[in-house]
């Protein structure tokens, strides 16, 4: 394992669970928004996360990438909440503006705001798919086989996925520059 603060909670390190756990709330808070606007089944999610990662701390010497294993394993007892009290619903009425990759690569291109804009209503228009696709694999830097993991699909879909995604995005942008 590469991560040295997995491999510190694994030996009982407090500070480095601390850590963990205030580097990843926000991130599992944005994404669990995507599923449902019940922030207590979130927090639920998250708290839960957290608590099988400290008392299965002995048994995680196995996970080669705490990424992939983190986000995984929140998915999977958010859904299970959901299922047991909401239906689930990629929510795309939050006012929030989340972050994605793509949208920092452009920022940190130094492109104008009017092509920001653009990019945010180019990602709303992609589906609930395509926009968690997009989401976990250039927000959250995992590979298309954790992707695919995570969405619980084969990896050639998830390279579909996300082919589609992009064309879809290049597409709208292309159309929104024409006509503003």
């Amino acid at each position: 394992m590469d991560n040295p603060t997995f491999q510190r909670i694994i030996e009982g390190d407090m500070d480095a669970y601390s850590g963990l756990y205030k580097e990843y709330y926000k991130r599992f808070f944005n994404y669990g928004r995507k599923f449902t606007t019940n922030i207590v089944l979130i927090e639920d999610s998250i708290q839960e996360v957290f608590l099988d990662v400290w008392n299965r701390r002995d048994k995680l010497s196995h996970v080669d990438s705490p990424n992939y294993y983190l986000y995984s394993s929140f998915r999977y007892i958010l859904m299970k909440k959901i299922r047991q009290h909401d239906k689930i619903v990629f929510d795309r009425s939050a006012e929030e503006d989340y972050e994605f990759s793509i949208e920092n690569v452009i920022v940190s291109n130094e492109l104008n705001e009017e092509m920001k804009t653009k990019l945010q209503h180019a990602i709303k228009t992609l589906t609930s798919r395509q926009l968690e696709a997009v989401f976990l694999r250039f927000y959250e830097n995992l590979s298309y086989q954790e992707v695919a993991s995570i969405l619980k699909i084969s990896v050639k879909a998830t390279y579909k996925i996300m082919a589609r995604s992009l064309s879809a995005l290049k597409e709208n942008i292309m159309f929104l520059s024409i006509l503003f």
